[in-house]
């Protein structure tokens, strides 16, 4: 599973001046913390160019890898089935479908682009045990937590910020940080 993954590495324009937040997530009522998007939800008056490259999810011995994938909004993703049995893939934002096609064994991937932010859930229809989430965000700052629940965004710009945090199952909780030039800011977060 892919833990840890920065959004902020796939942003075009690297700043000059950027610090990192860092931090860790423990979790109630779930088996350990990991697949916690914390993320920055928007920057007033930034825009961000989705990057040219599709960010992958893979279906692999009846699992959707990763089982959360966050996206820039406008970016893409590339859908696979690396199974020798037949799949599909199957997505929703809020009740609304937005696609269900067949990916069989060995089929050429599929790529669909998000341009609508929002929390976009991934079935099988074949094999209801999978599942997985795609975070379609405004901005590229941005990790998905360790099984530790640590997690770092890098790449940070200097301002001050709302983090936020998404889990399947758990409260979102958002805190204010300020970044101050290549400083590390430690934001611990706590979810039920």
């Amino acid at each position: 599973m892919c833990c840890g993954v920065l959004l902020s590495t796939l942003s075009a324009a690297v700043e000059t001046h950027a610090g990192t937040i860092t931090g860790k997530v423990t979790a109630s009522g779930v088996q350990d913390a990991r697949d916690v998007v914390v993320y920055i939800d928007r920057i007033e008056g930034a825009e961000f160019p989705a990057p040219a490259t599709p960010a992958e999810l893979r279906q692999v011995n009846k699992e959707f890898i990763p089982h959360v994938l966050p996206i820039l909004k406008g970016g893409s993703v590339s859908f696979s089935n690396s199974d020798g049995i037949l799949h599909n893939v199957h997505l929703y934002q809020g009740r609304r479908s937005l696609f269900n096609l067949a990916t069989p064994a060995g089929a050429k991937p599929i790529t669909k682009r998000f341009q609508e932010p929002g929390e976009v859930a991934v079935l099988c229809d074949i094999h209801p045990e999978m599942s997985a989430y795609i975070l379609v965000l405004e901005t590229p700052y941005a990790a998905v937590t360790a099984e530790d629940g640590h997690y770092t965004i890098a790449d940070v710009p200097p301002g001050t910020y709302t983090l936020n945090t998404w889990h399947e199952k758990l409260k979102p909780v958002a805190t204010a940080v300020t970044v101050e030039g290549e400083s590390t800011v430690e934001v611990n977060v706590k979810l039920k």
